[in-house]
């Protein structure tokens, strides 16, 4: 399997920069998301915000998707196209973002209950136990060993708290396009036993679960919305991190707890 691309000082302050813009705008839209706005609203709010800076995001036209953010809805994993689809009290709702700047790209995702949590209390347990899979991940890493042990990690307190990681999606490497190679399960494959995690490496963890489903099926609309395969709910949390002499350091996403 080959390994994501070594990274130069230069590009490394580009996707520093690139993730800070992107954590920033993530903070914006889970402050400003609420009921009764439809997707499309919630994607205006992202164009005001880019314009406002003179940025680029990086999902548009990427093999054709529409739109700059992926706002995936209840039973939709993943790749959800902004619509006419208005949030409800209860709604659970993923918010998945890139940014390029100066040719440097992020990739972070955040999850949300729309109004109280207490309305949705599955979900909202369901959010928790993925994001604490995607901090024990970091916790793990470990500069110049492989990435199965941590694969296993993440898949064993996800069942641990009675949930199911979606096999069929990962996370990957970072840099010059949304997605580089390798992959990186969210699950113990021999594959991730190929993989070292060497310093300047740049790499997207994206834990994806579900209550009981491990796997997807496009929707009727497009080839791009997900959905639970039981048609339950879904969870997404994502950061942009970089593999230093030290150990790792989140450079985009959303870190404390909620």
């Amino acid at each position: 399997m080959k390994q994501p691309i070594i990274k130069t000082k230069e590009q490394i302050q580009n996707i520093t920069d690139s993730c800070s813009y992107l954590t920033e705008m993530l903070y914006y839209l889970r402050e400003h998301t609420k009921a009764w706005m439809t997707l499309l609203e919630v994607e205006a709010l992202s164009q005001e915000w880019l314009d406002k800076r003179d940025l680029k995001w990086a999902f548009k036209n990427y093999d054709g998707f529409p739109a700059n953010l992926c706002l995936s809805v209840n039973d939709c994993v993943v790749h959800g196209i902004p619509d006419e689809t208005v949030l409800v009290n209860g709604d659970l709702l993923k918010i998945d973002a890139g940014i390029i700047y100066k040719k440097g790209f992020s990739d972070a995702a955040i999850s949300m209950i729309i109004g109280d949590e207490a309305l949705n209390p599955l979900g909202a347990d369901l959010i928790r136990a993925t994001k604490e899979s995607l901090d024990l991940w970091i916790q793990a890493i470990q500069t110049w060993k492989e990435a199965y042990g941590i694969s296993k990690a993440i898949y064993t307190h996800i069942k641990n708290s009675w949930f199911e990681v979606i096999k069929t999606l990962c996370g990957h490497g970072v840099w010059n396009a949304v997605h580089e190679k390798p992959l990186f399960y969210n699950y113990p494959v021999a594959e991730m036993k190929k993989i070292v995690l060497e310093p300047w490496m740049v790499i997207a963890i994206e834990p994806i679960t579900a209550v009981v489903s491990d796997d997807v099926v496009f929707g009727d609309l497009n080839d791009w919305n997900l959905y639970c395969k039981k048609g339950d709910l879904w969870a997404q949390w994502e950061y942009t991190v970089l593999i230093t002499e030290n150990g790792p350091k989140v450079l985009a996403g959303i870190t404390e707890d909620f």
